[in-house]
């Protein structure tokens, strides 16, 4: 865990209740608290190396309503996903408008709301055949994150973390933005020049076989 700006004392205070739980829980676990002059330092110390290409992902913004009210079927969401075969890494977070402001920008809309940034991702592998690799991909779109949105009607994923096979990409990724952000790359990219799975406009190509982009 990170906290910025969060003396040890403070952090140690805000976690007691969490780690009271973790002992009558009976699981063991190991605790130790550092303090760093700045964010650099601390990343050099607390951080692995974080290997590119083991990994593919899809995520959801999990909005502060839904741990607050059905905290339950949240929880058994998250077991689903890691007893099928999945991994989960959560980023709390707020940048409510009561933090950032009523700021008219592209933000996803859904960021608004969101407590935890959630990610899911599942192993790849170079050697492993490519089926397998090819399955677990269909099972992140067809299983893992249908297993979220379905708590998150209406809800959004951070475009960065996101399943690049998202049926739903235009809303998810871009949300109420979407037709503002299109009217703006059509009037500085009238010809469609900057092209990806996800991106604004893209919707309007189809990969034809070979790989070339033909117009819808």
């Amino acid at each position: 865990m990170t906290a910025p700006g969060v003396p040890r004392a403070q952090l140690a205070q805000l976690l007691q209740s969490y780690l009271t739980k973790l002992r009558d829980l009976g699981i063991e676990y190991s605790f130790t608290l550092r303090q760093f002059s700045g964010y650099l330092p601390e990343f050099t110390a607390m951080q692995s190396p974080i290997e590119v290409g083991t990994s593919q992902y899809g995520g959801r913004l999990i909005p502060r309503s839904l741990v607050e009210k059905n905290n339950s079927d949240l929880t058994a969401a998250f077991r689903s996903i890691l007893e099928g075969g999945g991994g989960i890494g959560t980023v709390g977070l707020s940048v409510s408008k009561s933090v950032a402001g009523d700021v008219y920008n592209a933000v996803l809309p859904a960021w608004r709301n969101t407590l935890l940034d959630v990610v899911v991702v599942t192993p790849w592998s170079f050697t492993t055949p490519l089926s397998d690799m090819f399955a677990l991909q269909r099972r992140m779109t067809e299983v893992y994150i249908p297993t979220l949105a379905a708590l998150t009607p209406g809800g959004g994923c951070y475009l960065n973390e996101g399943d690049f096979l998202e049926p739903d990409w235009q809303n998810v990724f871009y949300g109420a933005n979407y037709k503002r952000l299109r009217e703006i790359k059509k009037a500085f990219d009238p010809e469609d020049v900057f092209y990806a799975p996800t991106a604004v406009g893209s919707d309007e190509w189809v990969v034809a076989d070979g790989g070339r982009l033909c117009r819808v």
